[in-house]
């Protein structure tokens, strides 16, 4: 039989690419690795490419904003100046926002994102994106204030897409003048490191090296120290452990939303599943006295 997705695979496989990367991009000047924003610049080439499944994921992300606009105008909304490109010649500062919403004869710049039902309730807040333990998610903040800067505006706007239910949520953003004055610092930062042929220091943060797509440039002395093993079990049992490390991330985040969600629900049949929970009692000496709420979830087949 003729195989279909590998025929589509291979359609999303031709598409990674890797483009020339001539100015310090608003989308990424929120990264909290400053070494890798000066990699992006003078290092594009080298940059690693993506896999396919990844790939999906940025088609689909398009697809959710298409979705989004066509909810907005079908709202009545006035959309306009959809991925209008901003550029800052001075800081060599380039962008372009997804689209502004024209209220009272002013117009709003809107960023839109799709998330997963999950992480789509964890962020109810600018300060939340700050604080997210996902990179792109604490970028976002940066993206909107250097827009907002370019386009002296004071007030912009977050359109969360929940993937699953197709709900839209809005976060406010309003312009601080300090951050986006750090913003234009560390463009300048780079924009140095160019013109002098540096690199500045490693970041000390581990967990931001390990999908780094610079990683084997950032890092070569661990090619150089490390010895090669040609052991096809033990490959594999590490591919396994990488799958299994994601899906431990995924279960933990999903067992907190549900447990949220739940919370003082002494007992909840939903589809195949039976949770319950109770009120306990918490005492030792290494986590504050008192009472939590405790659930246990467990199949009903």
């Amino acid at each position: 039989m003729f195989d279909i997705v590998a025929a589509v695979d291979a359609a999303k496989s031709r598409k990674i690419e890797v483009w020339p990367c001539r100015s310090n991009r608003a989308s990424n000047m929120g990264d909290p690795c400053l070494r890798r924003l000066v990699y992006e610049r003078t290092s594009w080439q080298a940059k690693a490419l993506h896999d396919v499944g990844l790939q999906y994921i940025f088609d689909l992300g398009k697809e959710q904003e298409k979705i989004v606009l066509d909810d907005l105008r079908e709202a009545g909304l006035d959309v306009v100046e959809q991925q209008r490109p901003f550029d800052w010649t001075q800081y060599e500062i380039s962008g372009r926002v997804d689209c502004k919403i024209s209220v009272n004869g002013s117009t709003i710049p809107v960023e839109i994102k799709g998330l997963s039902p999950w992480i789509w309730e964890s962020l109810n807040s600018v300060a939340d994106m700050f604080a997210a333990k996902q990179v792109w998610a604490r970028k976002m903040p940066a993206q909107l204030t250097l827009y907002l800067l370019m386009d002296n505006k004071e007030e912009g706007l977050f359109l969360f897409k929940n993937k699953v239910t197709g709900r839209l949520k809005q976060i406010p953003m309003y312009i601080d003048y300090l951050y986006g004055e750090e913003l234009i610092r560390k463009a300048e930062t780079i924009n140095k490191h160019m013109a002098k042929d540096t690199l500045p220091d490693r970041t000390t943060e581990q967990a931001l090296c390990e999908d780094c797509s610079f990683a084997h440039i950032c890092l070569p002395e661990i090619n150089r120290e490390a010895s090669l093993l040609i052991d096809e079990e033990i490959e594999g049992m590490l591919d396994q452990r990488g799958k299994l490390k994601e899906a431990v991330a995924e279960y933990e985040e999903l067992d907190k939303e549900i447990k949220k969600r739940l919370a003082e629900r002494p007992e909840t049949i939903i589809g195949n599943w039976i949770c319950r929970g109770k009120w306990v009692d918490r005492k030792g000496y290494t986590v504050e006295e008192g009472k939590h709420w405790q659930m246990s979830i467990r199949a009903l087949k």
